[in-house]
């Protein structure tokens, strides 16, 4: 097969095999899909839907049951355009085995997990001045808080100037023109606003400020799940105010600690019972579960719950133990102990079985203490973190104490 055909790393999967089916004389993406079916039966057993004849349909993660089959057609196909090993593959997305906060399905690509959320699921649009550099569309392009194309600071084109229609290659099939015939490098690019720019480049892996979140060195998946985190708890995936996300990234994390100590004053006001007979999750709602993964537990790699264990710690020195309980009493389940000690939950349990851990209120006599009950209190549990589960890795701790 003639394999003079450029593979850039920041490719989509379905641009590249448009590219390539026009590259190989066919008119329709269909036609050539339907060759590359052919071929496969030809040498393996396999199984209707492996390989779709939509373009739309044709990336990794929107297999159900025969995503192998999917993986092994692009692997047969780098061999017969004698590529390097998985160049096809890494340009995939596929279902990632994590989920982030709280249990929102990720896709990954190239060592980075996106929230599935985020991707656009009817359009694409394009930047002309990058369409100019080379014609084929970019991974990041597919995202919805990618607005603006951070090479060229210039604001993503969404329709075609000529004829009002929303630009998508993969219905129209074509990546340079629209379907009236207006060629996409001919627009003119409007300047964006300074946020929306900023966001673009940060989720491109730029450092872009040094104030707050924005001047820490996250990985591309962190600052994704940050992303994500503050606009399920702040704002609207379909409407991001990006003015208040950078704000929030810059002034990190006087935003949720003000948050934090608004929920602390009104539960305070309306409880009706002691605090050390409160529940954690009636005060807090799903903050940790909100924030355990985004898609990393590690302290290092999640500021969100890395701020929260700050905040916690500096709630259990301001409000020392007395005869008088008050929030540090607070009571926590071994799920929402296991976020704020990086452990698992079976971990916090066995700590209990073993003594390390001392339970506020007892469970029943032989009855297993479950990951849902709220038996210890705030102050125990934040405590029990500064005497025995600090270290430089703050990693998922893996605490067994000894037999």
């Amino acid at each position: 097969m003639d394999t003079e055909i450029e593979l850039y790393s920041d490719e989509s999967l379905e641009s590249f095999l448009l590219r390539l089916s026009k590259y190989r004389g066919y008119e329709r993406f269909a036609h050539f899909a339907e060759d590359i079916w052919h071929n496969t039966l030809l040498q393996h057993d396999a199984t209707p839907g492996a390989f779709p004849f939509e373009l739309s349909r044709i990336n990794l993660f929107k297999a159900q049951t025969t995503s192998q089959m999917r993986v092994r057609v692009l692997l047969d196909l780098e061999k017969q355009l004698s590529l390097d090993n998985f160049a096809i593959l890494r340009l995939a997305l596929a279902n990632s085995k994590v989920l982030f906060s709280p249990e929102q399905k990720a896709l990954h690509r190239a060592g980075i997990d996106y929230p599935y959320v985020f991707l656009r699921k009817n359009s694409t649009p394009i930047c002309p001045e990058c369409l100019k550099k080379a014609p084929y569309i970019r991974q990041l392009w597919h995202f919805m808080p990618y607005q603006v194309c951070h090479k060229h600071q210039c604001k993503l084109v969404h329709r075609c100037p000529q004829c009002g229609k929303t630009i998508s290659y993969q219905q129209s099939e074509l990546i340079e023109s629209c379907e009236c015939g207006y060629r996409f490098t001919a627009c003119e690019v409007e300047k964006p606003e300074q946020s929306s720019l900023i966001v673009a480049q940060w989720l491109a892996g730029s450092q872009v400020s040094p104030l707050g979140l924005l001047s820490h060195e996250l990985s591309p998946s962190s600052r994704c799940g940050f992303l994500l985190w503050y606009v399920n708890r702040f704002g609207d995936t379909q409407d991001i105010s990006f003015d208040d996300f950078v704000d929030c990234c810059e002034t990190w994390p006087q935003r949720l600690n003000e948050d934090l100590d608004s929920i602390v004053h009104k539960a305070d006001l309306i409880r009706t019972l002691p605090w050390n007979k409160a529940y954690f999750r009636e005060v807090f709602g799903e903050l940790l579960k909100e924030c355990c993964c985004l898609p990393y537990r590690e302290l290092s790699k999640n500021p969100v719950l890395l701020a929260i264990v700050h905040y916690f710690t500096s709630l259990v020195s301001h409000y020392p133990r007395s005869k008088s309980s008050n929030i540090a009493d607070v009571l926590v389940s071994p799920l929402e102990a296991a976020a704020l000690l990086s452990c698992t939950s079976e971990e916090v349990i066995r700590c209990y079985q073993f003594g390390e851990l001392k339970a506020q209120i007892k469970p029943k006599l032989h009855s297993k203490l479950e990951n849902h009950q709220s038996v210890f209190t705030l102050r125990s549990i934040i405590e029990f973190k500064l005497a025995k589960m600090t270290s430089e890795e703050d990693g998922t701790v893996n605490f067994l104490p000894e037999w």
